[in-house]
């Protein structure tokens, strides 16, 4: 497949990873430091949620600075939730494929040029977090605790996991107490209140003897439509600033229900094609900052997404997925996932992308014929209405039982063709964290790609190739990037020459 020439503007995390690392983590409890050490501080969250009537799906990974060599994963749930082992690949693909590229309005000079190019996750290094021999703690001690019921108790991955009851307010802060997590004065009544609201609790933790390189994304499962993020409990080990990144796979454009949401003005959106730059992170910056930093920035918000071709807006021409350890290109955002998971081993084959083919026309639901508390124990479906979620599994890495199956999960109770993926980035002020995120369909359900195009124009070379940028990002942007794997992660789209009808639109946005 021809694709005409595109500038590659790298999001190069590798250098932020310092002496910060990332976990999976709702709210995070870690012991009181020992010593010298410096107590954990969460900087940043990157999180997927899935809502169907069937299910709601929360993956989340955190960033945080310091070195405990425990920690405990704390998250409110509705009763009947269970715990699950997500893949890096999942949150690779989503984070790279959704990010802003800033589009440089219409070039003066009318020039062209011609060449190749693709969109490009590309991979680093595995994270150098240091201290990357610490083992996880001795485990729960799961002896009698007064008024909380172990509603379960058992493993993923790495991972002890533990689903705790109770209708006394003050029994959770107990049991936590009692395993040795200092809990906040001002995370106590967060607590209590969820308990009064009904609300089971998960807790995980390195199991005896797992290392922190053995660190795995997790995800919780619960039963029905939950279109909240639980922020009061994310406040726990939150610094003055958190950034965002959620991502909502689900049927339509939603849109926060208890929170501002903004975007960037284009008109105000200024390209440098001397430098190849856009003021696009000052402008996010600056509406991070809006209404007591409590805005969500929604650059992305797209149907059918994951199984069909993107066109770039210029060239009219596929976009292209490509990853570091590959030497071909991909046009779907799942057939991306596929191989980027298995550069990372995560599964052992890419034969269940054919599986893909036609999903993104098919209206079919996908639905889960198996009984979670047994698994070999399924029923057929209705293959004229329904598809089975397993078509979508693929082969489980070396060594290992467990599917890659992210994709199959997050679209579990839904329509392939009608599902959206929506963005919403934030950077909030510890003062957000005052209430839980509500999530509300979108009124106007309205697309929004990644490309935008400016409406400033600086130094225009004439003669000079066409260029495009990825919006530069700030640390905390960067920091992000760099979440729970510390994948260096690159993104860059092809863009040539320029359609009469792009420039046209461009120029009637105040090019000059």
């Amino acid at each position: 497949m021809r694709v005409r020439h595109v500038a590659v503007a790298a999001l190069a995390a590798l250098a932020f990873m310092g002496p910060e690392r990332a976990e999976a983590c709702g709210g995070c409890f870690a012991p009181a430091p020992v010593g010298n050490e410096v107590p954990p501080i969460v900087t940043a969250h990157r999180m997927v949620l899935s809502i169907s009537t069937d299910q709601t799906v929360l993956w989340d990974q955190i960033r945080y600075a310091g070195a405990p060599s425990e920690f405990a994963w704390v998250l409110p749930v509705k009763p009947g939730a269970r715990v699950e082992l997500g893949s890096d690949a999942w949150f690779d693909v989503l984070d790279a494929a959704t990010n802003p590229i800033v589009i440089p309005p219409e070039d003066p000079c009318g020039t062209s040029t011609d060449g190749s190019g693709s969109c490009s996750i590309a991979v680093g290094s595995s994270m150098g977090c240091g201290d990357t021999g610490s083992e996880g703690g001795d485990g729960f001690d799961l002896g009698p605790s007064e008024g909380v019921d172990i509603v379960s108790h058992g493993s993923a991955g790495p991972y002890e996991t533990v689903v705790l009851s109770s209708e006394d307010p003050k029994a959770l802060t107990n049991w936590l107490e009692e395993h040795e997590y200092a809990i906040a004065e001002d995370i106590q009544p967060v607590i209590e209140q969820y308990v009064t609201e009904g609300f089971d609790f998960v807790a995980l933790r390195l199991a005896p003897g797992a290392g922190i390189q053995q660190m795995r994304p997790v995800r919780v499962v619960q039963p029905g439509a939950v279109p909240v993020l639980p922020l009061r409990m994310v406040a726990a080990g939150a610094g003055a600033r958190t950034a965002i990144s959620l991502f909502v796979i689900a049927e339509g454009r939603y849109t926060p229900d208890n929170f501002e949401e903004a975007n960037v003005d284009r008109k105000s959106l200024r390209y440098d094609y001397a430098t190849g730059l856009s003021n696009y992170g000052e402008l996010r910056d600056a509406i991070f900052e809006r209404n007591a930093q409590q805005t969500f920035l929604v650059p992305y918000s797209m149907q059918g997404t994951l199984f069909k071709t993107m066109d770039h807006p210029v060239t009219d021409l596929p976009v292209v997925y490509r990853t570091t350890g590959s030497t071909s290109g991909y046009v779907k955002m799942a057939d991306a996932y596929v191989q980027q998971a298995y550069n990372n081993g995560e599964t052992s084959s890419t034969t269940c992308a054919q599986r893909f083919t036609g999903l993104e026309n098919d209206k079919r639901r996908i639905v889960d014929p198996c009984d979670a508390d047994e698994p070999d124990s399924c029923h057929g479906v209705d293959p004229t209405t329904e598809i089975d979620r397993r078509e979508l599994f693929c082969d489980a890495p070396i060594g290992s039982n467990v599917p890659l199956d992210d994709l199959a999960v997050a679209l579990t109770g839904q329509h392939p063709a009608d599902v959206w993926i929506t963005r919403l980035d934030a950077n909030l002020g510890k003062s957000a964290f005052g209430r839980d995120l509500s999530l509300a369909p979108h009124p106007s359900q309205v697309q929004r790609s990644g490309f935008t195009t400016a409406g400033l124009l600086d130094n225009p070379p004439c003669g000079t190739a066409t260029m495009s940028t990825v919006a530069g990002p700030s640390p905390r942007t960067s920091a992000r990037l760099a979440m729970a794997t510390g994948l260096a992660m690159a993104l860059a789209c092809a863009l040539g020459r320029r359609v009469a009808r792009i420039a046209k639109n461009a120029a009637k946005g105040g090019a000059r």
